[in-house]
């Protein structure tokens, strides 16, 4: 956990590792470790099935998730940014995953774990991770509801053993051609399974509901002595690491898929790992930047073992929030939980049907929906829903970045339509009197002085962006036009470059009518980008206020002072013009 008192005045990297050495000295402590040890024995209750599941999925061996759950877990666990953090395989992960093992098999998968977990050390070094606090919340809720959609539509065939013929659920609706094919005896088993995961939770929280579920739909299984697909045989100990043959991969083809494991995985464990610290109501925030560095590495130590690629996983994480972890020894102590099932209980874990592994996959899926808060949602903000719904069926119908990136899009469009608005207050001004109550100034000794003065004068509200620039055309709106245009940017916060631009235009198309633009009270973090508008003018320079704007194009003079006033203005005290615009003429100096 970062510190804003300890460690404050060492180096960055020095102060990570002052915080890491105190969390394990916590993780030893004789008041913490009984409940730390409790909650990594129901976080591992969890994650065992989970990480077959995954694997299995993936169409790897059923080991393969639990090497990567045990390597991962105890390389997360002791150098993550967040205490509470449990890393392992992750539903997120498994549609690339799968797509990976698909192109370039199992070698591939392991060569891109490493490969991306290089780059998430990398980005944790140059300190990325913060980043991740500025996504929208209604595009990580679409996340997750992504990636529930993409469970069911994926997993839904394998509990029909219908996948070989039917790739998606989808296919599964539109062909009804599959009744005859369906392993219903696998059904039943993956529907007890289901059941039990669903029911048991309401009678008592701390059932392990996904290990009676597994264990009733095996048992089901083997009573009725039907042959069926289960997780098959398993190792009894670790492997040793080692690095991954590229004999026979296409690295060429295998970065890309490596870059968007590393950002997906980054992704969702930046995500996880800040919705703990709303979990825990945590007074600090956890530390990204080390998150990503610990997630590196344990995807680099799981690729090396052969391994599933990990993240940081919401769901194990709360549950160990939940049964009680004080420290990072829970999340150590889950993958040492792991390593002695592994060990021990071998052959029970290689007799559970791949049913009701996928039945366990198919109500993460259904939990990730979050249809409660999708209903809420609706009767709070439809534009809000929006964004979660774009964001998760672009996931859903083309991969997790052109959802994200949708839904980035769609929240960014909401939020300049909503707080970006242009406003504009115009007023034609023909006749100086119309000024001369606010203004220290007098009309210009004329015959005629009411047709002397042809002014626009626009006060402009908001941010001039891409979105809304169109609208600052209407001050140019004619014949007639106005010998001069003044606005007033005083109330203006952003100046995008669509909106430099339709200024720019402004101040040309008056400019070859022998008129001019004027630009009035510029704010000082709007200055900078102005500033190339200047030579296109008046004066050539932008104005403090509008007597300065009036005075410089001739339109008014200096109206007469009192004679203790002019003497206050020989010695310095008061700018010409009075009272009313010495803030504009001090801008202007």
């Amino acid at each position: 956990m970062r510190s804003t008192t300890v460690f404050s005045k060492r180096p960055f990297w020095t102060q990570r590792a002052g915080e890491l050495i105190h969390g394990w000295r916590e993780m030893v402590h004789p008041s913490s470790l009984p409940a730390d040890a409790a909650a990594g024995l129901s976080v591992a209750c969890v994650a065992l099935p989970l990480n077959v599941a995954l694997a299995t999925a993936a169409g790897l061996p059923a080991s393969v998730g639990l090497v990567s759950g045990v390597v991962a877990g105890i390389v997360g666990g002791l150098l993550g940014g967040s205490r509470f953090q449990v890393t392992g395989p992750e539903a997120a992960l498994l549609p690339l995953a799968a797509a990976i093992v698909a192109a370039h098999g199992a070698a591939g998968l392991a060569i891109a774990t490493v490969l991306a977990g290089a780059m998430q050390v990398a980005l944790g070094l140059v300190r990325a991770g913060r980043f991740a606090r500025l996504i929208p919340r209604p595009v990580v809720m679409g996340f997750t509801v992504g990636i529930g959609l993409l469970l069911l539509n994926t997993q839904l065939p394998r509990l029909f053993a219908v996948e070989g013929t039917h790739a998606d659920a989808v296919a599964l609706v539109l062909q009804r051609t599959w009744g005859g094919h369906v392993g219903w005896l696998g059904v039943a088993a993956g529907a007890l399974t289901a059941l039990a995961m669903l029911t048991l939770p309401r009678l008592h929280k701390r059932i392990p509901a996904v290990l009676v579920g597994l264990t009733l739909g095996t048992g089901l299984m083997v009573w009725l002595g039907a042959g069926y697909d289960a997780v098959g045989a398993l190792p009894r100990s670790l492997p040793m690491p080692t690095l991954p043959s590229f004999e026979g991969v296409h690295l060429a083809g295998l970065l890309p898929a490596a870059l968007g494991l590393a950002l997906l995985a980054s992704l969702g464990s930046l995500l996880a790992t800040s919705s703990l610290d709303a979990l825990t109501g945590a007074r600090t925030h956890s530390d990204l930047d080390q998150d990503l560095v610990a997630q590196g590495l344990a995807n680099v130590a799981a690729g090396l073992c052969g391994g599933f690629p990990v993240m940081g996983a919401i769901v194990r994480a709360s549950a160990s929030i939940q049964a009680g972890a004080r420290t990072r020894a829970a999340s150590v102590m889950h993958a040492l939980w792991l390593f002695v099932a592994m060990a021990l209980l071998a052959p029970l874990v290689a007799r559970i049907p791949i049913a009701a592994l996928t039945a366990i996959l198919l109500v993460v899926g259904v939990r990730l929906l979050n249809l409660e808060g999708l209903v809420a949602m609706w009767n709070q903000s439809k534009s809000t829903l929006s964004v979660v719904l774009v964001t998760a069926l672009g996931i859903a119908m083309f991969n997790v970045f052109a959802g994200i990136g949708a839904g980035l899009a769609l929240a960014t469009l909401l939020y300049v339509r909503r707080h970006g608005a242009l406003r504009l207050e115009v007023q034609r001004v023909t006749d100086a009197s119309q000024l001369q109550r606010n203004l220290h100034v007098q009309s210009p000794e004329a015959p005629n002085a009411p047709q002397a003065l042809d002014l626009l004068v626009a006060r402009v509200g908001g941010p001039i962006l891409f979105i809304n620039h169109l609208k600052l055309y209407d001050l140019v709106d004619g014949p007639p036009w106005a010998k001069l245009v003044v606005i007033d940017l005083s109330r203006v916060s952003l100046v995008d470059a669509a909106g430099v631009a339709t200024l720019k235009y402004l101040a040309e198309f008056l400019s070859v009518r022998s008129a001019h633009l004027a630009l009035v009270k510029v704010p000082p973090q709007l200055e900078a980008a102005l500033e190339p508008l200047a030579q296109h003018l008046l004066e050539a320079r932008m104005h403090g206020s509008l007597e300065e704007a009036l005075l410089g194009a001739g339109l008014v003079h200096p109206a007469p002072m009192e004679p203790a006033h002019a003497h206050r203005q020989e010695m310095g005290h008061v700018p010409v013009g009075g009272e009313g615009w010495r803030g504009g003429a001090e801008e202007a100096r």
